[in-house]
C-alpha cells in the first residue's frame, strides 16, 4: 500500500516530496521525488543532503551484498535477479526511470570520502549526480532515491538537500534551490493505513 504527496506547480522546481509503501515483513521503502513546474526542466544533481532516519540506518539488496559486502548507494548495483530484489534496496538516483548497468547515477566527492559510496547511512552533505549529460533527464517529476527501513523506523525519516537543475535542455544556465520533506504526521502507520495526509516541508531559494 503506498501514499503520496504532491506539490503544487510553479515555473521552477517545486520541492521534494515522498511516496511511502509498506513492502510486508515490517519493512518499508520511501520514494524521494524531486518536483518541477515545467517538463522541461532538467534535473542535474542534489548536494549538500541530510537524509536520515533517528540514525537507524537504510537497507541494502544489491550485487555488494550478494557477495558479502556493506551495500552500494549506486543504483547501478541494484538489480532483480536470483536472490535479489530491488524493491528492498536502498539507493540514490539522478532520475533515471530504471536501476542496473544503464543507470548512470554517480556519486560526488562529499559522499564517496565519507563512506566510499556502501553501508547503510548517507553521509552528511553527500552528493549525486546524472553521470551522463547526454542522456537529459527531465521532467515534472523525478526520482531521486529509494530508501528502504524498518517500519518503526519510518516516522524519524527525514529528506532535505539542494538541487541543481536547468529550465530546459536549450539553456546553459544552471539553477538552484533547496528543500525538505519529512513523513507527515501523525506518523508512519497512520500514512500507510491513507490517513494524516498532511505533510511538513519547507522550500529555499
Amino acid at each position: 500500500m503506498a501514499a503520496s504527496l504532491a506539490g503544487a506547480a510553479s515555473a521552477d522546481f517545486v520541492d521534494f516530496t515522498g511516496q511511502v509503501t509498506d513492502l510486508g515483513g515490517g519493512v518499508t521503502a520511501i520514494d524521494m521525488f524531486a518536483n518541477f513546474g515545467s517538463a522541461d526542466n532538467v534535473f542535474l544533481n542534489i548536494f549538500n543532503s541530510d537524509v536520515d532516519n533517528g540514525g537507524a540506518g537504510f537497507q541494502h539488496d544489491d550485487f555488494t551484498t550478494l557477495s558479502g559486502g556493506n551495500g552500494s548507494w549506486l543504483p547501478s548495483q541494484s538489480a532483480d535477479v536470483a536472490g535479489l530484489n530491488s524493491l528492498f534496496d536502498s539507493y540514490v538516483n539522478a532520475g533515471y526511470a530504471s536501476i542496473g548497468a544503464s543507470n548512470s547515477t554517480s556519486l560526488d566527492p562529499n559522499f564517496l570520502d565519507n563512506g566510499d559510496g556502501l553501508g547503510p547511512f548517507l553521509p552528511a552533505t553527500g552528493g549525486w549526480f546524472n553521470g551522463n549529460p547526454d542522456n537529459v533527464i527531465s521532467g515534472s517529476s523525478v526520482l531521486i532515491g529509494h530508501f528502504v527501513m524498518a517500519n518503526e523506523n519510518v516516522a524519524d525519516f527525514v529528506f532535505a538537500g539542494s538541487i541543481g537543475w536547468k529550465a530546459s535542455s536549450e539553456t546553459t544556465q544552471v539553477e538552484f534551490g533547496s528543500s525538505s520533506w519529512s513523513v507527515p504526521a501523525p506518523g508512519a502507520l497512520a500514512l500507510l493505513g491513507l490517513g494524516g495526509l498532511a505533510t511538513r516541508r519547507r522550500r529555499t531559494r
